[in-house]
């Protein structure tokens, strides 16, 4: 057992003092699950989140690994945001809630190697991802029969001024649509940052290629709606919601678009890619040889004589006079 330790401890020895500096370009994709964490709709009896897959993210990269470290950015288009399902006075699911960003980022990662074998490496990754919003909304789509339509509203959430929207003693009516907008692009902020951390690998093919798996858990520091729009749900303005007392009439007080609560998002995000390397530098190069001294002698070489006699000059000698 000794010995096999002792072993074990030389190979990782080995493959440290032998690391590579190792620079790279690439390309990837992959798929992520978002998380919507909002206090408000987490008290809102019509909605409860569901298993959300997105498609992205997708983007390019830069690594430039040394022995025991390394960094790695990787701008990318990415789409978050939870989905919701609706559900009725009685617990039905009659639609559904989407809340959707998709964002510029730009993930700056410092990496930890785990190990610094020559054509693999593993590492821990942490970072910060600048993000820059190019789209948002929050679209919602019901489709159910009328009787199945009745949702619990909400004190203090306004009833929208529709005659679709009917108020009765238990549950407000509501029709039928199809990504309704609720929540526009104007509510949510331009900017977010993304705090990052999970691990990474790259597998050399050869000195030109290598592939790589990523997955990262990255959580938003800022709320992601403008900071006019909460205080729009904090301090309700717009049409009446439904009356406390239970009766079938909307209540003297302005309402709101949705209960306030502090939003965070979070997402799980998987890619896989592939790399050019560019360069690999060894990390201890042979010594050169040292340049010769300009005092020192040199010497040429000498040509090899030819076995053939010099032959007589073709010249004319002038004659005398």
């Amino acid at each position: 057992m000794k010995f096999l330790i002792l072993g074990f401890l030389t190979t990782i020895s080995a493959a440290a003092s032998f690391g590579q500096e190792v620079e790279s370009f690439g390309i990837f994709g992959g798929f992520n699950i978002p998380f919507t964490i909002d206090q408000g709709l987490g008290n809102d009896p019509r909605f409860y989140g569901k298993f959300t897959l997105r498609g992205t993210p997708i983007g390019i990269s830069y690594g430039y690994d040394k022995v025991g470290y390394g960094y790695l950015i990787s701008p990318e288009y990415v789409q978050i945001g939870q989905k919701f399902t609706i559900v009725n006075y009685l617990g039905g699911n009659v639609g559904t809630r989407d809340v959707q960003m998709n964002y510029f980022s730009l993930p700056i990662a410092l990496k930890l190697h785990l190990n610094d074998v020559a054509f693999f490496r593993l590492s821990v990754v942490a970072g910060l991802s600048f993000s820059y919003l190019l789209s948002g909304s929050e679209t919602v789509s019901i489709n159910a029969i009328s009787s199945a339509r009745k949702l619990t509203y909400p004190i203090g959430v306004s009833v929208p001024n529709d005659p679709a929207y009917q108020v009765s003693y238990d549950g407000v009516y509501v029709p039928n649509q199809d990504n309704n907008i609720h929540v526009s692009n104007d509510k949510f902020a331009k900017f977010q940052l993304f705090a990052g951390i999970g691990f990474h690998s790259d597998f050399d093919l050869n000195d030109d290629w290598s592939i790589t798996f990523d997955g990262r858990a990255n959580f938003g520091i800022f709320d992601p709606r403008r900071s006019s729009y909460i205080d729009e749900l904090k301090n309700p303005s717009g049409p009446p919601g439904v009356d406390p007392s239970g009766l079938p009439k909307l209540d003297t007080k302005p309402g709101a678009p949705d209960l306030y609560g502090q939003r965070r998002d979070i997402y799980l995000a998987a890619t896989f890619g592939i790399s050019r390397i560019i360069q690999i530098k060894e990390e201890f190069k042979a010594k050169r040889t040292a340049p010769k001294k300009s005092g020192a002698p040199q010497f040429k070489k000498s040509k090899p004589k030819g076995d053939k006699p010099n032959k007589p000059s073709l010249r004319k000698q002038k004659s005398r006079p």
